[in-house]
């Protein structure tokens, strides 16, 4: 029978996986997961950001009150112009745990959407990837580069590394936010970092 800490932390981690389904599916598509990089740059208004994408406002604005009907964007300010307010947002702290995700996996609609939102990113990955060769951006040299490898390991072997990528990932954020917070000002290259980590099904 569960303990009475168990039935308390049920419907918190019920909620937590159904949020993090919700920004899986508000991340499956390709606008979205663009606007979401632009957000990340710097607060902006849906304006701003179709001016940034090519694309006209009007087909942005319910892409922007989806990422933050799912907690990916926020409300950062308003300002007033020429009798209208501009409502400026910003990309949220908000990160899927993994944890959460297991649940999404648990049904066909979370493997679904899962497999889109995988899908797309490898996509922008393997595009960036390409213009970036086109225009030669891959100097200095080993700041661009793309790995693929097979590795095999035991369970525990694989939660180490797995581990090791994420407090990698953990101190890059942590990192971007001290420099947000300090207003760096200096000129800075963007990178794309995609990463996969997948256990592959046994070669028969």
């Amino acid at each position: 029978m569960p303990s009475p800490e168990t039935k308390r932390d049920a419907p918190r981690r019920g909620a937590s996986r159904d949020g993090a389904l919700a920004q899986v599916r508000a991340l499956s598509h390709p606008l979205r997961l663009r606007l979401m990089e632009l957000f990340a740059l710097k607060p902006r208004t849906t304006m701003q950001a179709a001016e940034a994408l090519g694309q006209p406002p009007t087909r942005l604005y319910h892409h922007v009150a989806a990422l933050e009907g799912a907690g990916l964007v926020r409300l950062r300010e308003t300002r007033a112009k020429r009798g209208t307010t501009e409502k400026y947002y910003e990309a949220t702290p908000a990160v899927l745990d993994h944890s959460d995700l297991r649940g999404a996996l648990r049904s066909p609609g979370g493997r679904r959407d899962l497999s889109a939102l995988g899908v797309l990113v490898f996509d922008q990955a393997r595009n960036e990837l390409i213009q970036a060769l086109a225009k030669g951006l891959g100097e200095p040299p080993r700041t661009l580069f793309a790995v693929r490898g097979v590795a095999h390991m035991t369970r525990a072997e694989a939660q180490r590394l797995a581990r090791r990528l994420h407090a990698v990932l953990k101190t890059e954020r942590a990192r971007r936010k001290r420099a947000r917070a300090a207003g760096a000002r200096r000129s800075r290259q963007r990178y794309a970092l995609t990463v996969a980590m997948v256990p592959l099904t046994k070669v028969t």
